[in-house]
């Protein structure tokens, strides 16, 4: 059993993939979003195109807020957008937009690839960004020069889920794991098991870990663990096919 802990729609997204991959999975997320709006003044400036360079773009969330601002706000389709992987990349793609740059997943690498590709007299960029943040893009880019407008447009809440559905699976001593693609997320399931599942013997939980900086984290935290190669969704998804085929060798064995 693989448990999913992404906000919806993408805990579900992840489990419909695994399922078509023949791994029996279900979706468990450990927080849920809200858009907080309140961003029109600085969304609608007339010259917004022109006085900002670009967007920066850290979150699947982010990319979504902005895709929905196609109709309503066209001259922010104007402004190149630096994401910071495929699956954000994907939905502004399919709006219309023009990517810059796609990263490989990280917000650290595309604040490098921002320092090494963009110049600080052709204006700020704007951040579109969630409450809580795990790197700071305008610090990474202070020493450039680059200027980084940061508009916080969603915020990510802790979740409790009904523990129902996977209860069994997570007190039975069998297989599981849970991939997870951010720390906050990690923390949150860390909590959530010692609320609401404290049989649970997390030595026996494998952390599915996009990022070694997540892995580490699952270790302190006592899980087992297993690191994905690079931290994009494919890679990570190839890593749950892994240990679902390792879980069957050994039955069969």
């Amino acid at each position: 059993m693989i448990l999913c802990l992404r906000p919806e729609p993408d805990g579900s997204e992840d489990v419909t993939e695994l399922t078509r991959l023949g791994i029996e999975a279900l979706p468990l997320p450990m927080l849920t979003i809200s858009y907080t709006g309140g961003q029109d003044e600085q969304l609608c400036r007339p010259d917004i195109a022109d006085f900002y360079q670009g967007l920066v773009i850290t979150s699947k969330q982010a990319s979504r807020f902005l895709s929905a601002q196609t109709e309503t706000r066209p001259q922010l389709a104007r402004l190149p957008v630096w994401c910071v992987g495929r699956g954000s990349a994907e939905i502004l793609r399919q709006s219309g937009y023009q990517l810059a740059y796609t990263g490989s997943g990280t917000a650290r690498d595309l604040a490098t690839a921002i320092s090494q590709q963009a110049l600080a007299e052709d204006g700020p960029f704007l951040w579109l960004s969630g409450r809580d943040i795990h790197v700071d893009i305008g610090a990474c880019l202070a020493d450039t020069q680059i200027s980084v407008d940061r508009l916080v447009i969603y915020q990510a809440d802790a979740a409790t889920p009904d523990r129902e559905a996977v209860y069994d699976y997570l007190t039975s001593g069998g297989p599981v794991a849970a991939v997870v693609f951010s720390a906050r997320t990690l923390m949150r399931f860390d909590s959530w098991l010692d609320e609401q599942a404290p049989l649970a013997n997390k030595q026996q939980i494998t952390i599915l870990a996009a990022s070694p900086a997540l892995a580490e984290q699952a270790r302190q935290a006592g899980f087992a663990v297993r690191q994905a190669a690079r931290p994009d969704r494919q890679t990570v998804l190839q890593l749950c096919q892994d240990w679902s085929d390792q879980q069957i060798n050994k039955t069969l064995s």
